[in-house]
């Protein structure tokens, strides 16, 4: 790992972490984004996750030329197994994750640490987005500050859309990887599952009301696998929900209703 961090700055270390499989002219502008933070002492940790070699051979010029970044590599296993790598090779406390089809706001690391710098049993800092639409037009998504753990729970398990977006969430490394870093057995919803452990830790997570994130809606970004996620749902609520089972019973029910309305809008929407 690269020396560009500042050992004597007055600001908190925070590693970027980006996990990159294909999709190279998404994540330059990912890149890009990350390269111009105003934040004084940051480093940018990409792992690719068995990429073409496109990919590859403009990482590897990509990390000679930038003191700031840093690349591992490793053979296709997934989003999550990119991340909890990651996590097991960053230098820093702080991580904050890009999606690799995102961009970050200039001034994102400034806000998320000024937040999380505001107690110091904040854990976990996430912000509101902004949706870019194919055609360029751009709507901002605002989450709420929730007042207990259970309530952001609930609402994560009930509401047809989640209340948090994880790209561009800031969280202390040693909290995640001490609740067990990110599920490199899950197929999906790895993000939702990392925030319900934090949740169930007794984190709340702490919210930043600007758009920090642009999420960039392509063809890619929403899966059309509803079923397999519905699968991961039914998991998530026997592990975090409830422990009354009428109740659980009836978040499923809700759930897979969520989810089948949203696979028939995509299909009837392209």
């Amino acid at each position: 790992m690269k020396d560009s961090l500042e050992e004597n700055s007055s600001r908190p270390a925070v590693t970027i972490l980006v996990a990159s499989y294909g999709r190279l002219e998404l994540l330059k502008g990912a890149v890009d984004s990350t390269l111009i933070q105003q934040y004084p002492n940051y480093e940018i940790l990409i792992v690719d996750d068995g990429s073409e070699q496109e990919v590859i051979e403009w990482l590897q010029l990509l990390e000679a030329s930038e003191p700031k970044v840093s690349v591992v590599y490793q053979s296709h296993q997934g989003v999550a197994a990119a991340r909890a790598k990651g996590l097991e090779k960053a230098r820093t406390d702080l991580i904050c994750i890009l999606d690799s089809d995102d961009r970050l706001a200039e001034d994102a690391l400034d806000m998320l640490v000024d937040a999380m710098s505001r107690h110091t049993d904040i854990h976990l800092v996430f912000a509101n987005i902004r949706q870019v639409r194919v055609n360029g037009e751009t709507v901002i998504r605002r989450y709420s500050q929730y007042d207990s753990t259970r309530a952001m729970t609930l609402a994560t398990l009930l509401k047809p859309r989640l209340p948090f977006k994880h790209s561009g969430t800031l969280f202390r490394r040693q909290t995640a990887l001490a609740l067990g870093s990110y599920d490199i057995n899950l197929p999906c919803k790895i993000d939702i599952d990392l925030y319900l452990k934090f949740l169930k830790a007794g984190y709340l997570p702490q919210h930043v009301d600007k758009a920090l994130v642009d999420f960039r809606m392509h063809k890619d970004s929403v899966s059309i696998d509803r079923l397999s996620g519905i699968r991961v749902w039914m998991y998530l609520i026997d592990r975090y929900g409830p422990a009354n089972p009428i109740y659980r019973l009836f978040i499923k029910t809700v759930r897979v209703g969520a989810e089948l309305l949203k696979r028939v809008y995509i299909e009837v929407n392209g």
